[in-house]
C-alpha cells in the first residue's frame, strides 16, 4: 500500500456535530425535519418512493464517491425497485460521448493498463488530466518514470502546470475546448510518433468529458499508435460506479442497456428490465424540476459540485418527494423529506476499483457508530418496498458481482466530432479550470491544519492578454458570465493569447457557483477596480 500520512488520518469530516447519527423526517405542519425512529423514517420514504414510482417515476443520484457494494445496490435498487434506468452516479459534468466512451473503453475492462505500466512507458500523454492535482499517486509514478527511466511525459494543457515542469513534461499548448483538434494532430504528427513506440500510455481525465470529440478523439488516437488507453476520474467510487452499472446506459460488468443478450445476463439474476437507457444527471433534474419525475433519491452529491448547482436545488424543490442517504447535514438533505443517516468509508467494509480496475477491498475500523452502509439501508428500504433486493451485507453483494461478472465483449465508440469554439469578442475569454487537490470540499472540515497547506487563489492571463486590460501581476481581475462572477488576483504566465486559467473550487472562488460555468466556456474579463467594482 502506498499513501501519505495526511492521506490516511487527517480526516475528521465523519465526527462533525453536523454528523447524522439518526433519521430525520420534515413535519409538513412546521416545515422542519424532526428525529424519527428508522421504522418511522423507512415506512415514510417507502411510501413517498412508492407513490413517486408510480406516479412519473424516480431519479437516482448516487453520487460518485461509493464503494463498489454500495454503488451496485444503488444501481440493483433503480432497476428492480423503482424501475428506472434514470441513474447517474456522474455529480459533476458530464456527456453523452462519455457516456459511450465508459461503455466501450472502461467498463468491464480490467487492469489493461497499470501503474508498472506508467513506469516502463517510452511515452505517457496526458489529455484533460492534471496529476499532481488530481491523481498524486500517479503523479509521483510519472516523476519517478521520467526521472528514473527517462519516460517523455506529453502535457495537453493550457500552461506548463507546477506538476509538468516536475515530471519534465513537454507542453502542447491548447486553448480548453481545442483538445480534439490537438489530439487528432497527434496521430499523423513528428511530435505523436513517440505514441507509437510499444509500451506508451494515454491518460485522459473526466475533464475531456466537457469537451466534444476529445475522448473519441484520444481512442483514434490509441487505435493508430498502439498506445494503451486509460480513464483516471478524480473521485475514488468513480470507476467501481461504472462497472456496477450506476449509470443510465450500462448494468453492472459493462453490459449495455440496449443490448438484449447482456440485459438478459443480468434479468436471469435480477427479473425483467426496462430496455430503454434512462437519462443522465443533467437530463434527470431538468425533468424532475419540470415535474415529468415526481421523486429523487440522493445519495452523497454536492450541488456546487454539479455543471448547473442552481438546477439541483430547483429539482430538489419542484420533485414531490425526495429520500436522501447521507453522512452530514448539506444542501440536499436540507430539501428533502425523509434524510436517512448512513456509514462514512471506515464505518462499514467494502472495495474500491481503483484506475487500474484493481479491486481493494477493506474492512471496518472503526465499530463505534454503528452506522449502515448505503447497501444496508437500500436493502430495508425495498423491504419496506416489498422488493427483496438481495444485499443484506457487503459478502452478499460481492457473491452477486462475483456471478455477474464482466462482459467479454463492448460496444464500439462511435463517432462524435468536435465542435469549433465560437470567436471572442473584446473582453472576452476562454476559461480552463481543474481541481486543486486541496479546494473548499467537505471532507477537510473539523482539519484546519490540513486546509491550511491549500493553495491561495490566483488567476493566470498571458502577458498580452493582462497588457490588454491594463492588468499586471498581482491586480485583481474580475471573470464573468450573464450569470455571476469572482475576482482574484493575477499571476502572468506563459498561455495561449484569450484564455484564463482559475482552479475550479477554492474558499475565494468557485467556477461553478460564482460563474455558472465550465472549461471552455467563454467568459468576460475585466480589471477590478479599487472599490472592488470592475473597471
Amino acid at each position: 500500500e502506498w499513501n501519505c500520512d495526511k492521506g490516511r488520518w487527517a480526516f475528521t469530516y465523519a465526527t462533525q456535530p453536523d454528523r447524522l447519527t439518526q433519521p430525520l423526517v420534515r413535519d409538513y405542519d412546521t416545515g422542519r425535519l424532526v428525529a424519527a425512529s428508522w421504522s418511522e423514517a423507512l415506512e415514510r420514504a417507502a411510501r413517498g418512493l412508492g407513490y413517486a414510482r408510480d406516479g412519473g417515476g424516480v431519479g437516482v443520484l448516487p453520487g460518485g464517491r461509493l464503494t463498489v457494494e454500495d454503488a451496485y445496490a444503488w444501481s440493483k435498487f433503480a432497476r428492480t425497485v423503482l424501475g428506472t434506468h434514470d441513474v447517474d452516479s456522474r455529480a459533476r459534468p458530464h456527456s453523452d460521448e462519455e457516456l459511450a466512451f465508459l461503455a466501450s473503453h472502461v467498463a468491464g475492462r480490467y487492469l489493461e493498463t497499470t501503474y508498472s505500466d506508467l513506469e516502463t512507458a517510452p511515452a505517457v500523454l496526458l489529455a484533460g488530466f492534471e496529476p499532481e492535482e488530481e491523481s498524486p499517486i500517479v503523479f509521483l509514478r510519472l516523476r519517478k518514470a521520467a526521472r528514473r527511466h527517462g519516460t517523455r511525459v506529453l502535457a495537453i494543457a493550457p500552461f506548463r502546470s507546477p506538476g509538468s515542469v516536475k515530471t519534465g513534461a513537454t507542453l502542447l499548448p491548447c486553448a480548453p475546448g481545442h483538445e480534439t483538434t490537438v489530439l487528432t494532430s497527434l496521430v499523423a504528427s513528428d511530435e505523436g510518433a513517440v505514441l507509437r513506440r510499444p509500451g506508451a500510455v494515454i491518460l485522459v481525465g473526466e475533464r475531456l468529458a466537457s469537451v466534444p470529440g476529445a475522448l473519441t478523439a484520444a481512442a483514434r488516437l490509441a487505435a493508430a499508435s498502439g498506445a494503451k488507453l486509460a480513464w483516471i476520474p478524480r473521485r475514488a467510487g468513480e470507476r467501481g460506479a461504472v462497472d456496477a452499472g450506476a449509470l443510465p446506459n450500462l448494468l453492472p460488468g459493462g453490459r449495455p442497456v440496449e443490448d438484449p443478450a447482456a440485459r438478459a445476463e443480468v434479468e436471469a439474476l435480477w427479473g425483467e428490465l426496462p430496455a430503454t437507457p434512462g437519462r443522465d444527471l443533467t437530463t434527470i433534474l431538468a425533468a424532475a424540476k419540470a415535474g415529468e419525475l415526481q421523486g429523487l433519491l440522493v445519495g452523497a452529491v454536492d450541488p456546487a459540485d454539479c455543471p448547473d448547482p442552481s438546477l439541483v436545488l430547483d429539482a430538489l424543490e419542484a420533485a414531490q418527494f425526495v429520500v436522501s442517504l447521507e453522512l452530514r447535514r448539506t444542501a440536499v438533505t436540507d430539501r428533502a423529506d425523509v434524510v436517512l443517516p448512513v456509514a462514512a468509508a471506515v464505518e462499514k467494509s467494502g472495495t474500491f476499483l481503483d484506475w487500474e480496475g484493481r479491486a481493494r477491498p477493506f474492512e471496518v475500523v472503526l465499530h463505534t457508530s454503528g452506522a449502515l452502509s448505503d447497501a444496508r439501508v437500500l436493502h430495508v428500504l425495498a423491504d419496506e418496498l416489498d422488493r427483496d433486493l438481495g444485499l443484506p451485507d457487503v459478502a452478499a453483494a460481492r457473491a452477486e458481482i462475483g456471478r455477474l461478472g464482466a462482459t467479454p465483449s463492448h460496444p464500439a465508440l462511435g463517432s462524435y466530432d468536435a465542435v469549433g469554439p465560437a470567436p471572442l469578442a473584446d473582453g472576452e475569454a476562454l476559461l480552463a479550470t481543474w481541481h486543486w487537490l486541496l479546494d473548499d470540499g467537505s471532507l477537510q472540515d473539523g482539519e484546519p491544519h490540513l486546509a491550511g497547506t491549500a493553495k491561495q487563489a490566483r488567476l493566470h492571463l498571458s502577458p498580452a492578454t493582462a497588457a490588454g486590460l491594463g492588468a499586471s501581476e498581482g491586480s485583481d481581475v474580475t471573470v464573468a458570465t450573464d450569470r455571476g462572477r469572482l475576482t482574484l488576483p493575477l499571476v502572468v504566465a506563459e498561455l495561449p493569447d484569450g484564455v484564463v486559467w482559475v482552479p475550479t473550487r477554492t474558499a475565494a472562488a468557485h467556477v461553478r457557483v460564482d460563474l455558472h460555468a465550465a472549461h471552455g466556456d467563454v467568459v468576460r474579463l475585466s480589471l477590478a477596480s479599487p472599490a472592488g467594482g470592475t473597471g
